[in-house]
């Protein structure tokens, strides 16, 4: 039986999302007994890698990083999933990171990383 590593869908962001995903496409009860739980979307990548697991669900980001796996489905209806950057501290540092990230040059590194920048 085939198998799919999922970071943990109880408790980490990807497998969170993930099962939302399944259960709104009906199949997550299915597919629950086939599912291995990994610490985190990177674990789940290394699965995938080693062989051990027959597929995972991964961010397209972390499967960008990978020479051995292979994106076969990429989902476009799933829940949107943003990431906010804020300075936390009043440092020339944070505000520099800040400055950086929602600049120009700052903005071209994360799409060339297979991030979508939001305006």
């Amino acid at each position: 039986m085939p198998h799919l590593a999922l970071a943990d869908p109880e408790a980490v962001p990807v497998g969170i999302y993930a099962r939302k995903w399944l259960e709104a496409e009906g199949v997550w009860t299915e597919l629950k007994p086939k599912v291995v739980p990994t610490l985190d979307v990177r674990a789940t990548l290394a699965a995938v890698e080693s062989g051990a697991v027959e597929a995972g669900i991964v961010y397209r980001t972390d499967a960008a990083i990978s020479k051995k796996v292979r994106v076969v489905f990429v989902v476009s209806n799933g829940p949107a999933i943003t990431y906010s950057v804020a300075k936390l501290a009043s440092s020339k540092s944070a505000q520099r990171f800040v400055d950086f990230a929602t600049g120009e040059e700052g903005r071209a590194v994360f799409e060339r990383r297979g991030f979508a920048v939001l305006k």
